[in-house]
């Protein structure tokens, strides 16, 4: 059985590398290398790995936030419908030209509002959206 002071100690190294330790948590593994004075260089390899990879950590999390949201059940059935919708609507705009113009227009603002909304989405969560090239 794993030992809960050690799940936390590893947890809070992991929060060190991430950049996401509170001075709270600092305290507190504080008290951990008080008891374990070996722990100490794990912290150091902890802060010089977050130094070293957190740009990359940052990207890699960025990355799987936008695969996230394209691969959404919400983002597959909004595409879906828009499909329909708008190969639909083009079928049917031979049959009855008012009803399948109107399913196109919808199927197509469907599918824009979504892609839309997915690229703003994705915009948010990538760390180097303001990156010059």
């Amino acid at each position: 059985m794993d030992d809960p002071e050690r799940q936390r100690v590893e947890e809070l190294l992991a929060r060190v590398t991430r950049g996401e330790v509170s001075e709270a948590e600092r305290e507190e593994l504080a008290l951990y290398v008080e008891a374990e004075p070996e722990l100490r260089q794990a912290i150091a390899r902890s802060e010089e790995q977050g130094r070293l990879g957190g740009g990359w950590l940052a990207r890699v999390e960025a990355d799987h936030a936008i695969a996230k949201v394209e691969t959404s059940r919400r983002t597959t059935i909004e595409r879906g419908v828009g499909l329909a919708l708008f190969f639909g609507g083009l079928v049917a705009s031979f049959a009855a030209p008012l009803t399948g113009s109107a399913a196109l227009v919808a199927g197509l603002l469907i599918l824009v509002a979504s892609f839309i909304r997915v690229r703003v989405a994705t915009h948010r969560s990538d760390p180097y959206k303001d990156v010059q090239r």
